[in-house]
């Protein structure tokens, strides 16, 4: 009969395998009569090897946390094995959402005031004013459809393709992961109205800035990850 229970070696340690369309308790079972053959095979060694790294696999299967803790403590209790992760090829409902929000655009329609604070886990897209003192953040890129006179920092978790879009004006601080750079001067273009910009990080690291015809040349992924707003 096919145990559902199977252990390999890797290079970092064993790696073991629960059998997704098997019982719980069968597995369970299995999981100990594993546990106490190696057992009785390290009793016959005279040294054994204490604090191995494992990693127990789950594959389709999400275990509930009473569930985890079975595991856990069996192989705790009757191994030497030192339990690094239980980890399942399915994500719960809480990592699905969070994944969610961070690969997608966030809109707000708001005026952002001295003190207030804006965050999103993805990209963002404001409509409104962030005033002198206000901020917003973003792990991904900011698009702002209104004058930017605080503070805008995109990537915040260290992604440098991050960009800002924004009617930047003078005293704005764009930050961009860990770049950083203030409006001393709000510039004109020839025709004398204000030049539609985005701010980057360019291939020396520096933070820079762009007209908006260069975004597709410079980010030409961005319009896929933004659903093709530009």
């Amino acid at each position: 009969m096919k145990q559902s229970v199977t252990l390999k070696g890797t290079k970092d340690g064993f790696v073991l395998t629960l059998d997704e369309s098997v019982a719980f308790e069968t597995v369970l079972s299995d999981l100990d009569q594993l546990l106490e053959k190696l057992h009785s095979e390290n009793k016959e060694q005279k040294e054994v090897q204490k604090g191995i790294s494992l990693e127990v696999k789950t594959g389709m299967r999400l275990f509930s946390e009473d569930e985890k803790a079975k595991i856990t403590e069996k192989i705790s209790s009757k191994s030497q094995f030192q339990l690094k992760k239980i980890s399942a090829e399915v994500l719960t409902y809480q990592q699905a959402t969070e994944w969610h929000e961070s690969n997608s655009l966030q809109m707000e329609i708001q005026t952002i005031r001295s003190g207030q604070v804006l965050q999103a886990p993805g990209d963002i897209l404001l409509i409104g004013k962030i005033h002198p003192g206000g901020t917003i953040r973003a792990s991904g890129s900011i698009f702002i459809l209104g004058e930017l006179l605080g503070l805008a920092h995109a990537g915040f978790d260290g992604d440098n393709e991050a960009i800002v879009v924004a009617d930047f004006q003078t005293d704005a601080q764009i930050r961009i992961a860990e770049s950083v750079q203030i409006i001393e001067n709000k510039a004109k273009n020839q025709a004398g109205t204000d030049e539609k910009q985005f701010a980057y990080i360019n291939d020396l690291h520096i933070l820079d800035f762009e007209g908006l015809d260069k975004l597709r040349t410079i980010r030409p992924k961005m319009g896929k990850v933004t659903g093709g707003l530009f």
